[in-house]
């Protein structure tokens, strides 16, 4: 057996269809493309996938993860190319690594997003956002109420922030936030207490975001890094507590 990890892109209209569609997207994708991927044993077997974490309706991205196991395979490039085939517009598979026996699921191997955000035009506020927004970013403290399942609890939002810039041509501001099992920085609540510290509220469709990619934590000795799931590009990286 064979465990891969895909990289695919989100983009289009295709945006607007949710995390389990997806899935389901993917289920037919892989039969349709005659993969011979695993299934689970028992009275419903299904086919061996996970994803790493759900993309937010209407975003888009260039940078998703899913896990799968097959049986057997010709190679990384054939499974890649036998899924494009099959694919429809606005969804691409971009790449195909094959693991370890070892290597945790994307889901929990997550550590951090890179997103590139900025305001529809539309909903655009009626001041130099990035000025103030750069204010913001340069307090000391950025609290927040965050909602979870036992309730609300108060956090600082700063620590959740490890690298931003600014595209002032273009409007936008690329940032690197937590997005692990312990921490996840949401664009939407950030942005939320920006707005809130201008005395206005954050319109839920104001935001139009793009995730760039997903991180995962690795070790150099001891130092410790963050890098996209699938890469070769060393440049990517992004030390910690440095």
């Amino acid at each position: 057996m064979h465990k891969l990890r895909l990289k695919f892109s989100k983009n289009g209209p295709i945006k607007f269809i949710g995390h389990l569609d997806v899935m389901r997207y993917f289920q037919k994708a892989i039969r349709r493309a005659e993969i011979d991927i695993k299934y689970s044993e028992g009275f419903s077997p299904h086919q061996v996938i996970s994803f790493a974490q759900p993309l937010s309706v209407g975003a888009t991205s260039d940078g998703e993860y899913m896990d799968m196991t097959v049986n057997t395979m010709a190679s990384c490039e054939d499974i890649m190319n036998r899924l494009n085939a099959v694919m429809n517009e606005g969804i691409s598979i971009l790449a195909v690594e094959e693991l370890s026996d070892s290597s945790e699921k994307a889901m929990t191997a997550a550590y951090a997003a890179k997103y590139i955000i900025k305001f529809r035009e539309s909903l655009k506020p009626d001041f130099d956002w990035i000025a103030d927004f750069k204010a913001y970013l340069s307090q000391d403290k950025l609290p927040a109420i965050k909602k979870t399942k036992s309730g609300e609890k108060e956090i600082d939002m700063k620590p959740m922030i490890f690298d931003y810039s600014f595209d002032e041509e273009h409007e936008s501001v690329t940032m690197l936030l937590s997005m692990s099992s312990l921490a996840t920085l949401k664009p939407a609540l950030l942005f939320g207490g920006f707005m809130k510290s201008k005395g206005l509220e954050l319109d839920n469709s104001a935001l139009d975001l793009h995730r760039a990619d997903i991180y995962k934590l690795c070790e150099d000795g001891e130092k410790s890094y963050i890098e996209p799931f699938i890469t070769d590009d060393t440049s990517k990286r992004f030390y910690l507590n440095v």
